[in-house]
């Protein structure tokens, strides 16, 4: 016997009949229905019209057939939409809508019949009421009233629950409700004007289920809040979490792990995984700093990109190329020094060799780079040194007495943050991981993309 429905409650979802995100919202919504009573809900189909006044989908024609059958679904035999829907979400295949229908109780002929017949005014309803709604992209209404929060099953089902009456709620564990009522830490979220700044949608969301009802405050750089708030932080975007007791409590393996760093008050995210800004640090005009490990094949492979793109005068004009290198280095009480490296001592030695050669033989350097890069781990790098010009002695007899060069190299890096080979960053200010990003600035735009373009190492 089917659970009464709960009356009082109008349960709205509009969404694209193909967009996997829309999707998703339904069956969350569906599931949350189950749970309180089974409150009406209506699905509406999202197309839009062109300029001659005729109905398309974002998707084609595979998507508004979809959506007229909804439509239909809806107007005809609102009764079997929801079982439909289910099922259809089983059988994707271009004809599954079939199995559908029978799942259904329907006949497909007969809902195909229905859909050539009436399908038009079915969209026509479903249409006139998103514009009514004013929706424009995915969305559920709860009596009438756009949800805007988090698109997860608590927070659904919380929200579900504040509109029924006490009595028909769904009972949620105390222990739940307690952690609810806790008051969330403040998000600031900090960013810089540009393009190279831009908030995480996906980032906001693991937020929002480490912190339930968090609300970002977000901040841009520049301005006097941010600096009053938070006046160390020296890259954007930045996600800042008052550093209460409990949230240091909430993320104490991410603190242990160096993911969030304390300062002001304030848990500290810097968001380096695509770009950024380092807003306070001096321009440097038409200056490229690339931050690699020697023996990553993703790093090699943009000195190589680079180096090309150099002799074949694809680069910005008087361009200034600088190779930095990641890594760490500790210094031991008799002033040598221990260094780590992700691929290991090979690695770290050729970093400091690279050094050596870049500062005693600067014009041989590239050529250096494009013969040692060809197969870095097993030829030696005597050999490379020979077919550029390089006296090899004199680089081994400079690299045992020149720990320091490396030392001090390697505190650029780690001054940035920077840990992922390649990294960029472009004219003292502007950071991007992977060829990838570097491409789309001006003026690199016609080197080579190898296929692991946005590819890295992170130590």
């Amino acid at each position: 016997m089917a659970a009464p429905v709960t009356a009082g409650v109008k349960l709205e979802l509009f969404f694209e009949a193909m967009d996997g995100q829309g999707w998703q919202e339904f069956f969350l919504i569906d599931t949350v229905r189950k749970r309180v009573g089974n409150p009406e809900l209506k699905v509406y189909p999202l197309v839009v019209k062109n300029a001659g006044g005729e109905f398309e989908a974002k998707r084609g024609e595979a998507e508004l057939a979809e959506s007229m059958r909804l439509a239909v679904l809806a107007a005809v035999y609102p009764e079997k939409l929801l079982t439909y829907l289910n099922a259809r979400s089983l059988s994707p295949m271009a004809d599954g809508w079939r199995d559908a229908a029978v799942f259904s109780g329907l006949d497909p002929a007969e809902l195909a019949k229905k859909s050539e017949v009436e399908g038009q005014a079915a969209l026509l309803a479903a249409y006139n009421r998103s514009q009514k709604a004013g929706v424009k992209s995915a969305a559920f209404l709860i009596n009438g009233k756009v949800y805007s929060g988090p698109l997860r099953l608590l927070p659904l089902l919380e929200a579900v629950n504040a509109v029924l009456p006490e009595h028909s709620r769904a009972a949620l564990p105390k222990s739940y409700i307690n952690r609810i009522k806790v008051q969330p830490p403040q998000l600031l979220v900090v960013l810089s004007s540009g393009p190279f700044s831009q908030k995480n949608d996906a980032l906001l969301g693991v937020f929002e289920k480490y912190f339930e009802g968090i609300k970002p405050e977000f901040l841009d750089y520049s301005s006097a809040v941010r600096a009053s708030k938070i006046p160390s932080l020296d890259f954007t975007p930045a996600y800042a979490i008052e550093a209460s007791a409990a949230a240091k409590e909430r993320l104490d393996s991410e603190i242990k792990a160096g993911i969030f760093r304390e300062a002001e008050g304030w848990l500290v995210y810097h968001d380096r995984q695509r770009t950024g800004m380092y807003p306070g640090r001096a321009l440097r005009p038409n200056t490229l700093e690339l931050f690699v490990m020697s023996y990553c094949p993703f790093g090699t492979q943009a000195e190589n990109a680079l180096l090309e793109a150099k002799n074949k005068n694809l680069l910005p004009a008087g361009l200034k190329l600088e190779i930095h290198y990641i890594g760490d280095a500790e210094k031991k009480q008799n002033g040598s020094y221990n260094f780590q490296s992700l691929h290991g001592a090979p690695e770290w030695q050729e970093n400091l060799r690279q050094l050596v050669i870049a500062r005693d033989f600067p014009d041989k350097f590239y050529g250096y780079l494009m013969e040692r890069n060809k197969n870095i781990t097993s030829v030696p790098w005597e050999d490379s040194a020979a077919k550029a010009g390089i006296n090899s002695k004199k680089v081994a007899s400079a690299a045992a007495a020149g720990e320091k060069l490396l030392a001090d190299d390697l505190v650029i890096a780690n001054a940035l943050s920077i840990s992922t080979s390649p990294s960029f960053v472009w004219e003292g200010r502007f950071f991007m991981v992977g060829l990838g990003e570097l491409v789309k600035i001006p003026g690199f735009e016609k080197m080579s993309l190898p296929d692991s373009g946005g590819a890295g190492c992170a130590k």
